[in-house]
């Protein structure tokens, strides 16, 4: 089987995990835990990592999906009434994105450009593979380009660009 867009299509979603990890390791801790137009950054990386967890899947039936289960007061909603007393630290976020990591490559590995083009939900013709992972890419990245700002407006370090195939630290 052929894996020229499959491998295409990984080395652009690993770009980005790699972006999303950085992200999560650079945020100092007085950040990670501060809210931003009263959201707060763990909250929205919360946010896209629980995403992440829920499109890349094996199985989309109703078999367990989840890498890591956190009590269901931990919404994905960015927009919910109250995150006191809620908190997710950087480190089990980290462990959480690793898992993941996981999982996705397992997902990667299993693929091939012929299935590409199959819908996930069996006939809805919108939700191929390629619209889960380039879903996914795009969402990643606008949460990203979001928080960086965040971080950008502080005088913080952001996660940086990073490209497929290139040393770390280019």
């Amino acid at each position: 089987m052929k894996r020229l867009i499959t491998e295409s299509l990984r080395n652009q979603f690993d770009s980005t995990f790699h972006m999303a990890y950085v992200l999560v390791k650079v945020c100092p801790e007085k950040i990670w835990v501060a809210s931003y137009n009263e959201v707060p950054f763990w909250q929205q990386v919360f946010h896209y990592v629980y995403y992440i967890d829920f499109w890349m899947r094996e199985k989309y039936d109703d078999s367990e999906w989840r890498t890591m289960i956190f009590d269901d007061a931990y919404t994905t909603d960015l927009y919910a009434d109250s995150y006191e007393g809620l908190l997710i630290r950087q480190d089990k976020m980290l462990e959480y994105l690793d898992v993941i990591r996981t999982k996705t490559t397992i997902i990667f590995d299993h693929l091939n450009d012929e299935k590409l083009s199959v819908s996930v939900f069996g006939n809805e013709p919108q939700f191929t593979y390629t619209d889960v992972i380039l879903g996914q890419i795009r969402h990643i990245m606008y949460n990203i380009g979001y928080l960086n700002g965040i971080l950008r407006e502080l005088g913080m370090p952001e996660s940086d660009w990073y490209s497929y195939n290139e040393p770390e630290g280019s």
